[in-house]
């Protein structure tokens, strides 16, 4: 599963799918009601799910989904559900979400290392590798992405758009009419 924000969808993050499809025959295209870290601004909920529908519509081996929670466990355990068939979960992220999760404040729960016995990361560079600790490299893939797309992203997406820069080849074409209305 890949999920992220979708504020908005951008070419890096279909170049994400496309290279996870490595490791399995189905991306999810996942977007949290709630995210852990940030909230719902510019594009609402129901706009960005509509964004990753006709995106998924038009790539093979794309799916879409919607998850309660927007911690990696929450949106694995959900995935794993009895009647899922799911036999392992791959989370999809960058460097940066990866580096969240290791590091992040877990009080209530597992902490990292615990919850990578229930899903793995597959993590693209963004600026550089990313270097998981030892002892979770088992559990931690890199992918390999173009590197001019590991600088694109969604915030200089809607910066781009903002000041009537040039944006339409950073944001997948089923939705490149739509995010320059948002967005401007």
């Amino acid at each position: 599963m890949l999920p992220a924000a979708w504020n908005p969808p951008t070419v890096a993050h279909l170049a994400l799918a496309e290279a996870a499809l490595n490791f399995a025959d189905e991306v999810l295209l996942v977007l949290p009601r709630i995210f852990p870290h940030k909230g719902f601004e510019h594009a609402g909920f129901e706009l960005r799910l509509e964004w990753l529908r006709r995106i998924a519509a038009s790539q093979m081996g794309l799916g879409v989904g919607v998850t309660g929670g927007g911690l990696f466990l929450e949106m694995a355990r959900a995935l794993r559900a009895p009647d899922a068939r799911v036999e392992h979960v791959y989370i999809v992220c960058g460097r940066d979400a990866a580096e969240r999760f290791l590091n992040w404040p877990y009080e209530h729960g597992p902490g990292a290392s615990e919850q990578l016995r229930e899903f793995s990361l597959l993590v693209a560079p963004r600026g550089k590798p990313f270097e998981p600790p030892d002892s979770l490299r088992a559990s931690i893939h890199a992918l390999n992405l173009d590197p001019k797309l590991c600088g694109i992203s969604s915030t200089d997406v809607r910066q781009r758009i903002a000041h009537g820069e040039s944006w339409t080849d950073l944001v997948p074409d089923e939705i490149a009419a739509e995010a320059g209305g948002v967005y401007r």
